[in-house]
C-alpha cells in the first residue's frame, strides 16, 4: 500500500499529464476605439461631427486623420468637412489604438453654369450650326451635377432652337440643346444659357 506523502507527491504529475495546473485565466481583450458619425453621408459643402470611444468610454488625446482629403477633411477636433464626390474613411487613433468609420460625400447645391462646347461656331445665315450647345452646372467643389435644368434662348439674331430648349443635365453633367438655326442676318448672333441664382452664359456664333 502507498502511503499518503506518496499519493500527495503524484498529483502534480497527475495534473500536468491532464494538460493544466488545476487552475486558468484569461487575458483581457485589447482595448478598442470606435468611431461614430452624426451622419454617414453629407452633401459637398456641408459638415458632420465624429465622435470616439475607448471601449465605451469618451477618448483621450484623439489624433483625426482622413485617408482622402480631396473627398472630405477632418479637423483636430473630429469635424468632417465634405468636397469632392466619394467615400473616405475617418481615423481616430488615441495612443496605439486606432478605430475608423467611413463618410460618403454627395454633389452639393448648384453653384456655378459653364460653357461646355458649341461656343464660337459659325454657318451660312438660316442654317443651323453643327454642334449643340452644351453647359454643366456643379457646385461649389466642382462636382457636377446631375437633372439640373438649364434653359437656353435666343437673345439676338432672330434665330431659333429646336427642342429641348430646357434639357436637364445628363449622366456625364452635361445639359444639351435643341440644334440652334441662325436668323436671317449676317454677323454675330448669340443664346444665353442660364439657371436660376446663377450667373448665366452667352453663346455666339456667327451667320455668314
Amino acid at each position: 500500500m502507498r502511503s499518503v506523502p506518496a499519493i500527495l507527491a503524484s498529483v502534480p504529475l497527475i495534473l500536468a499529464a491532464c494538460g493544466g495546473s488545476g487552475s486558468s485565466s484569461t487575458a483581457p481583450p485589447p482595448p478598442r476605439i470606435t468611431v461614430t458619425l452624426a451622419e454617414n453621408s453629407i452633401a459637398s459643402g456641408t459638415t458632420v461631427q465624429a465622435t470616439a470611444t475607448l471601449d465605451g468610454s469618451p477618448a483621450s488625446n484623439v489624433s483625426w486623420s482622413s485617408s482622402n482629403t480631396d473627398v472630405a477633411t477632418v479637423s483636430s477636433t473630429g469635424l468632417i468637412r465634405g468636397s469632392r464626390k466619394g467615400s473616405a474613411v475617418i481615423r481616430a487613433t488615441s495612443g496605439s489604438v486606432t478605430g475608423s468609420a467611413t463618410v460618403t460625400v454627395t454633389p452639393g447645391a448648384p453653384a456655378g453654369l459653364l460653357i461646355y462646347s458649341g461656343n464660337n461656331q459659325s454657318a451660312a445665315k438660316g442654317s443651323a450650326v453643327a454642334d449643340p450647345l452644351c453647359t454643366t452646372v456643379s457646385d461649389l467643389a466642382g462636382n457636377l451635377l446631375i437633372g439640373v435644368v438649364v434653359e437656353y434662348t435666343v437673345t439676338t439674331g432672330g434665330g431659333q432652337l429646336g427642342q429641348p430648349t430646357a434639357p436637364a443635365t445628363n449622366g456625364n453633367g452635361i445639359a444639351i440643346s435643341g440644334q440652334w438655326t441662325l436668323g436671317p442676318t449676317t454677323g454675330v448672333q448669340t443664346v444665353v444659357a442660364s439657371y436660376p441664382g446663377l450667373t448665366s452664359v452667352t453663346f455666339t456664333a456667327t451667320a455668314q
